[in-house]
């Protein structure tokens, strides 16, 4: 089993979400501890989820783009915020 950060993965790369670690966040974050976890989960964000990355932003790979759950929605996050989303990659 491969665990990797969403924001490793290259565009239609798919994995399913194992955890979300806010230590992997950049330490000047802005944002109390559990804030990011507790905004992920609402957006989707859930262990087990199946996401595919649709879209790399131009410059720096940011946003990342992701389908979850072979949903029609997809969101788009920032790089950093990425960095704490676990997978297990397809």
């Amino acid at each position: 089993m491969k665990l990797v950060g969403l924001n490793k993965l290259r565009k239609g790369d798919k994995g399913f979400i194992t955890k979300i670690d806010e230590s992997k966040l950049p330490h000047r974050f802005g944002m109390s501890a559990g804030e990011v976890e507790s905004r992920l989960l609402e957006m989707g964000f859930i262990e087990g989820a199946l996401l595919q990355v649709m879209h790399l932003g131009t410059i720096g790979r940011d946003p990342i783009a992701v389908r979850i759950n072979n949903s029609s929605s997809i969101i788009a996050l920032r790089k950093n915020e990425a960095s704490a989303i676990i997978l297990e990659k397809a």
